[in-house]
């Protein structure tokens, strides 16, 4: 069956909906008091719907053109079978039918785009229902989701009921192999309303298209995401050296801020790149510089906890809202030794993303690169490599004065002598080096701001950290016993072996000096 429409009358009718993309419903049933006004806005609605539907739906049994009743041929002089015929398409058309379409956003995101979709068409978010379950009748569901920084919508989740739409839905998660949990929507109704259904999933696709609560927003890679605050973040007192902004804009930045220059070009957006150098250098600072540049300019930006999220799940994420930024710190961890099933699947992701269009760029931190396999170093998997560490003689300078308030700090500063003794020093150290100059003008001085910071302050400050640096380059690093497979064998057999001697031998067992189970008994008198 198919519903025609002639041209103007269906522009006219996708034209309603598309004025209301800004969030504006297209009726508010709220404010429509007469009751032939409010039939006519709903009516006005659905017919929207219908238009929208149209180009998914197709069924040419019966058209409904012109001012005449046309048959077909067959029944001629059989008008009993005609009308037969017609009263079966009736039955068919008022059995209800269970229809379902899958988007590719997850399903908070959908669940926000649903209740937004019924508001956008009808003005209300229709009515939760209790579903009646094995364990009892389980209430109307509301679910509080993040949807930016310190800030939360109420969404739908479960069954609601949709009287304009004469449907039933059901909002729900279904999993897909390459994504992982995409968001499902379920909808019970007569086989008639098809149309308008696919209609109204059509709007549910163009709010996640466009209003999505994730894509172009920085947020870490939990299952239900807390978004980044990125504004505490002040750009001017980041200090790198020369070499290392020019391979941060390059090799990151620039394809984030210049990406249809970059696709005009030909350059493929996809990139893994690998941030290493010791403590204290700025990694992590340079990730939520990518962060703040990201969410100007449209990417999503997705921080990948270590110990917390799986970096895996947050990969198919930012593949389903690119183009997308993902940070892991220490990535170390996973990629070195210990697991050759994880580090094989992380490779893999890797190459996954490889594609020139899919606009993923990978962003890794170590302070270990040592430790890493040459299987992940190789470019097509790590495409650049860009080493974070001590700071040049600019890079010292812009430190200090972006630390020390220029009404404190000298006019006549040697940068050259303070830089012959912070050249082995890592900015963390430079940073507290400068400090703790103020700290010691503040002290002398007695807590009044009528001092100057002059080069020998900090000259000395510097030298009083020497020997903290030494302690620190000697230090041994901590350690965390790698577990495997054989590991995990061998301590349950010999768990396994002590529990059986104890229980038959009524714990007559010797152990070593450290108390340990040496496996062997002590036999009774």
């Amino acid at each position: 069956m198919s519903f025609e429409f002639d041209a103007e009358s269906l522009r006219n009718l996708q034209g309603k909906l598309a004025e209301s993309k800004n969030g504006a419903p297209l009726l508010d049933l709220s404010k429509l008091r007469p009751q032939n006004q409010q039939d006519q806005a709903k009516n006005d609605a659905l017919a929207a719907l219908d238009a929208l539907g149209a180009k998914s739906v197709k069924d040419d049994s019966i058209r409904f053109e012109g001012n005449e009743i046309m048959l077909p041929a067959q029944f001629e002089g059989d008008l009993l079978a005609a009308a037969d015929f017609i009263t079966q398409i009736h039955e068919a058309e008022e059995e209800e039918y269970a229809f379902a379409r899958v988007f590719k956003f997850r399903p908070m995101d959908g669940a926000a785009a649903f209740q937004r979709a019924l508001y956008r068409v009808f003005g209300t978010v229709g009515l939760g229902k209790a579903v009646q379950t094995m364990f009892g009748k389980r209430p109307p569901q509301l679910v509080s989701v993040a949807v930016g920084p310190n800030e939360t919508l109420q969404v739908p989740w479960g069954r609601v009921e949709m009287p304009p739409l004469n449907a039933t839905f059901d909002l729900g998660a279904d999993f897909d192999e390459e994504y992982g949990v995409l968001f499902q929507l379920h909808v019970r109704a007569p086989r008639k309303m098809r149309q308008r259904l696919e209609g109204f999933f059509d709007v549910v696709q163009n709010e996640l298209e466009t209003r999505s609560i994730y894509k172009g927003k920085a947020f870490n890679g939990a299952e239900q995401p807390e978004f980044l605050e990125l504004t505490g973040i002040d750009e001017s007192k980041v200090v790198y050296s020369e070499e290392v902004l020019t391979q941060l804009n390059s090799e990151v930045w620039g394809l984030i801020e210049h990406t249809e220059t970059m696709v005009n070009l030909g350059i493929g957006l996809k990139r893994a790149v690998l941030l290493e150098g010791p403590y204290g250098t700025g990694k992590t600072l340079a990730g939520a510089l990518t962060a703040q540049r990201a969410q100007a300019n449209g990417w999503t930006f997705i921080l990948a906890r270590p110990g917390k999220d799986d970096l895996f799940e947050v990969l198919n994420t930012a593949k389903l809202y690119a183009p997308a930024v993902v940070q892991y710190e220490d990535i170390d961890v996973p990629a070195s030794g210990g697991s050759p099933v994880q580090i094989s699947r992380l490779l893999d992701v890797l190459d996954g993303i490889s594609n020139k269009t899919s606009g993923v760029i990978a962003l890794f931190t170590t302070n270990h690169v040592e430790k890493l396999q040459k299987g992940v170093m190789r470019p097509g998997r790590i495409d650049a490599i860009i080493h974070i560490g001590k700071l040049d003689q600019a890079g010292v300078e812009k430190l200090i004065k972006s630390t020390v308030k220029a009404e404190v700090l000298g006019t006549d500063i040697d940068y050259a002598a303070i830089y012959s003794q912070v050249k082995d020093f890592l900015p963390a150290f430079v940073k507290e080096a400068t400090d703790r100059a103020v700290r010691y003008a503040v002290s002398r001085t007695n807590g009044s701001t009528n001092f100057k910071i002059e080069t020998d302050d900090i000259v000395n400050a510097a030298i009083g950290l020497q020997r903290q640096l030494a302690l620190m380059n000697g230090a041994k690093e901590g350690t965390q016993e790698q577990l495997t497979i054989d590991s995990i064998l061998k301590t349950a057999i010999a768990q396994g072996a002590e529990m059986a001697v104890r229980q038959a031998h009524d714990g007559a067992i010797i152990t070593d000096e450290d108390g340990d189970f040496d496996g062997r008994i002590r036999l009774r008198n």
